[in-house]
C-alpha cells in the first residue's frame, strides 16, 4: 500500500492537532507534517505535543526557514524532540513564503546558498562538535550543542524552482513538494531532482519523494467540498513561487490579485479569484473513487509518500481522514 502522511497547517488549536494526530496514527498514517506558517501555531511546539501523544508516526516540522530560525536553537529544539520520539523526528527546510517573510522584515536573498548553509549547519551541530561557519543568513563561531542528536535526523528540502529542486537531489535526504501542483508539474519537478541525484552518483531509491496534496473527500454536497478546496487554494496560491505551475496549468488565475487579497487577510476575495477548474487541476477532491483515481496519478508521477492536506472545520478534517485509509487502499 502507498505510504501516506497527514499535514497540519497551524490554523487549528494545538489540542485539536493532537487529537487528529492520534486519529491519523490509528488510521494508518505513516507521518505527520506540521507546517510553519508565520502567524499561526508554532510547528516545533506542535511537533513536541504530538510526539508526546503518539507512538509510531514520523513527525516532520516543515518547512523551517533560514531567514527566520537561527540554526543553533533550531538544532537544539529538533534534537530534543528526537530524544522524545526516537527515530521518528525528521525535518524539512525551505525558504518560506515571500509575502509573510516581507511582513516580518525579511527578504529572500541568495536562497540556494542560504538553504545549503543551513542544512550543513544543522548536521554539524547535531554532531556535538564546535561549528565555525559563515552562512548566508547566520554566523557560527564555535557554536556547540552539549548533546548529540540521538540518530541521524533526515532532512528534506521544500523546493519550488529548478535550482532548489536540483539541490534537493544532491544535498538532502529527500524533498517534499508544495501542495497546489498539477500532476504534470510534479512529474517535471521530480525529474529535475532525480536527474541531479543520479548525476551525483546517488541511487534514486535513496531520495525520499513526498508531496503535499490538498485532499477533501465529499460526503453529501460536493459543492461544499469544492468550496473548501478553493479556499485552501486561495491561501496557498499567495506564494509567488507557484507562478510557474500556474502558468503551466493554462488556467486564468490572477495570482497578483490573490496575493493582494491575502495580504489584507481578505480570504473571501482571494477565493473568488480561484476558478472552479483549479479544484480539478490542483487538488484531490470528490468521492472515494474519484480521490483514489486522482491520488494514483500523483503516485504514478513518482511520489513515494503522499502528504494529505485536509481542510475545513474539525468535522471536515475528520471526515477526510476517516476516508483516507480506504482511498489509499484503492490505489
Amino acid at each position: 500500500m502507498t505510504r501516506f502522511g497527514i499535514s497540519f497547517d497551524g490554523f487549528a488549536p494545538v489540542r485539536d492537532a493532537v487529537a487528529i494526530a492520534r486519529e491519523a496514527e490509528a488510521a494508518g498514517a505513516a507521518s505527520i507534517w506540521i507546517a510553519d506558517h508565520l502567524g499561526y501555531r508554532d510547528t516545533i511546539v506542535t511537533a513536541a505535543a504530538i510526539a508526546a501523544a503518539t507512538e509510531r508516526v514520523r513527525l516532520v516540522p516543515t518547512a523551517l526557514s533560514p531567514y527566520l530560525r537561527h540554526p543553533t536553537p533550531t538544532a537544539m529544539a529538533l534534537a530534543s524532540i528526537a530524544e522524545m520520539a526516537p527515530e521518528r523526528l525528521e525535518v524539512a527546510i525551505g525558504v518560506g513564503n515571500p509575502l509573510f517573510l516581507q511582513e516580518s522584515g525579511q527578504a529572500v536573498v541568495k536562497p540556494i546558498a542560504a538553504i545549503r548553509d543551513y542544512v550543513n549547519a544543522l548536521r554539524a551541530l547535531w554532531s556535538e562538535q564546535p561549528v565555525h561557519l559563515q552562512g548566508a543568513t547566520f554566523a557560527l563561531a564555535g557554536a556547540k550543542l552539549a548533546f548529540a542528536a540521538p540518530y541521524r535526523i533526515p532532512i528534506y528540502l521544500a523546493p519550488m524552482k529548478e535550482q532548489m529542486l536540483k539541490l534537493s537531489g544532491t544535498l538532502a535526504d529527500g524533498l517534499v513538494l508544495s501542495a497546489g501542483l498539477t500532476v504534470q508539474y510534479v512529474r517535471q519537478s521530480l525529474a529535475l531532482a532525480a536527474g541531479a541525484a543520479q548525476a551525483g552518483n546517488r541511487e534514486l531509491a535513496e531520495l525520499r519523494r513526498a508531496a503535499y496534496i490538498i485532499f477533501i473527500v465529499a460526503e453529501g454536497s460536493e459543492a461544499d467540498a469544492r468550496l473548501l478546496a478553493r479556499k485552501k487554494l486561495a491561501f496557498l496560491l499567495r506564494n509567488r513561487f507557484l507562478d510557474d505551475c500556474i502558468a503551466d496549468s493554462g488556467l486564468p488565475i490572477d495570482q497578483a490579485g490573490i496575493i493582494a487579497a491575502v495580504s489584507r487577510r481578505d480570504l473571501d476575495a482571494a477565493t473568488a479569484l480561484v476558478p472552479e477548474e483549479a479544484v480539478d487541476a490542483f487538488t484531490v477532491t470528490g468521492n472515494v473513487q474519484t480521490c483514489a483515481r486522482r491520488l494514483r496519478e500523483y503516485v504514478d508521477a513518482g511520489v513515494t509518500e503522499t502528504v494529505l492536506v485536509t481542510t475545513g472545520e474539525l468535522a471536515d478534517r475528520r471526515r477526510s481522514l476517516a476516508a483516507a485509509g480506504e482511498v489509499v487502499r484503492r490505489i
